[in-house]
């Protein structure tokens, strides 16, 4: 929702810019609460389409989703068209006490809640 993000996606397709990636990350919530509370995006996709974007929607918790989209998105260099990856994803996905919620959008766990939270997870680094 940040001015100058909206005047980078003018510029990048204006300029030919294709060899750009950008990962937005749809989990519906702001600081303040859900974005279709405090100020709704609409279709994201729409208006990153009528500003000359390649789009691609993807699970932005599936990483063979995001490998896929990402080798999509440089299979588009040449086009003269910037690429947008539109993550849908849950914010604190996994953990009992941070999913779903606007709570936690820039606040760091405790010493407890992040012990908590790790064996909550599934997944780890070593996975990928």
């Amino acid at each position: 929702q940040e001015g100058q993000i909206w005047e980078a996606a003018m510029y990048a397709p204006n300029h030919g810019v294709d060899n750009l990636i950008s990962f937005i990350d749809c989990n519906g919530q702001q600081i303040d609460g859900s974005t279709d509370d405090v100020m709704s995006l609409g279709d994201l996709s729409g208006k990153w389409s009528a500003f000359n974007w390649h789009v691609l929607i993807c699970d932005g918790h599936d990483f063979n989703e995001l490998r896929n989209a990402i080798a999509k998105a440089k299979a588009n260099r040449g086009s003269g068209r910037p690429t947008v990856v539109l993550m849908q994803t849950e914010m604190g996905k996994g953990v009992d006490f941070m999913e779903g919620t606007h709570e936690w959008h820039g606040i760091a766990p405790n010493s407890e809640q992040l012990e908590s939270a790790l064996t909550q997870l599934t997944s780890s680094h070593a996975d990928y």
